[in-house]
């Protein structure tokens, strides 16, 4: 945690600059509040940063509307005040990350971002016009997309030469957890699944039911052919599973849905469904495992490896990350005035 009294160390770590900034803030807000008009006010100082309360408020608007439209009256304040504490410390994270990339002199080119948008478009099947019109109908203008876009780019980069790099999954790892995870005797019965799902219109990102198939058979053929079905998934399925890469679990057959039971009942562990319909769009599924009766089958290890070395790789990223961002923030002068 960091101290809200400035050590004198910690004070000239973060440089002059940063208490100019927050005076000179504070100097606005004063003028601001003499004149009986608020404008804007500092949320956060970070280093030699500014997070405002209009940048809070733009970032945080889409979760309050869903906190005001779903949570009872008498937990609105509450949830909201909540909200946007934990929304302005990710916000302050993204500074930290930005200037330690800013340090390391990561850039991000134009043209890298022109190519960037390329692909997004050619892997959900838009024209630039229907791209531009999809912005359009979330409330986001090309330049906002643009910016938030190199960002991502500029993050993924710093992350790569941070912390990816020293992240190793080694085969004796993997086997370890196929051992541990997949030939217990205790597994719990019923059907182990990965999920993908591909929607069109206000259910994914497809423009039309048949582009929604497409993409659908031409990810599957992917996965059949060697993909990894968790990267695939978090990275082109439209429903929620994806941020777990496809995986929703063991259910018994009394639980899953008929049309989601129809494709898999008759797969062997490891074996890929066909892509059906359903009510949330098109999806096919892969089967880990089965346990029935005391008689458990399981995928044999070549044939979940990589979704193996993916869970593995996730987890010790995770923890690393966590750890990188406790240090970047101990080391920086941060205060919060919200």
């Amino acid at each position: 945690m960091f101290k809200t009294i400035i050590p004198p160390l910690l004070f000239r770590k973060a440089g002059l600059a940063a208490l100019f900034l927050f005076l000179i803030a504070k100097l606005a807000l004063c003028s601001a509040a003499l004149a009986g008009e608020l404008v804007d006010r500092v949320v956060a100082v970070v280093n030699d940063d500014v997070i405002t309360l209009s940048e809070l408020e733009e970032e945080a608007a889409p979760t309050i509307a869903k906190i005001k439209a779903e949570a009872p009256p008498a937990q609105v304040d509450e949830a909201v005040k909540k909200a946007r504490q934990e929304i302005l410390r990710n916000m302050i994270d993204h500074k930290l990350l930005l200037q330690r990339a800013a340090k390391r002199q990561i850039e991000v080119s134009d043209a890298e971002i022109n190519a960037a948008m390329d692909r997004i478009m050619e892997q959900n099947n838009l024209t630039v016009e229907q791209f531009r019109e999809q912005l359009a109908t979330m409330g986001v203008s090309e330049e906002k997309y643009r910016a938030s876009l190199r960002d991502q780019i500029l993050r993924s980069r710093l992350l790569s030469y941070e912390i990816r790099s020293k992240v190793v999954i080694t085969n004796e790892q993997v086997e370890a957890y196929y051992r541990n995870k997949y030939l217990q005797h205790n597994s719990p019965e019923g059907y182990h699944i990965l999920q993908f799902g591909s929607g069109w219109e206000d259910k994914g990102r497809s423009a039309s039911k048949e582009e929604a198939l497409k993409r659908a058979e031409q990810l599957r053929e992917m996965i059949i052919a060697g993909e990894n079905f968790n990267e695939i998934a978090k990275n082109y399925s439209d429903l929620p599973s994806a941020a777990d890469g496809g995986d929703i679990g063991t259910f018994k057959q009394n639980e899953l849905a008929d049309y989601m039971w129809q494709a898999i009942k008759n797969l062997h562990p490891g074996e890929v469904s066909p892509v059906i319909e359903t009510p949330a769009g098109f999806q096919f599924f892969k089967l880990l495992s089965k346990s029935s009766d005391g008689i458990i089958a399981q995928a044999p290890l070549e044939n979940v490896k990589e979704e193996i070395r993916t869970t593995l790789y996730d987890q010790e990223l995770k923890k690393k990350f966590e750890y990188w961002v406790k240090e970047l923030r101990e080391n920086s002068y941060i205060k919060e005035l919200l």
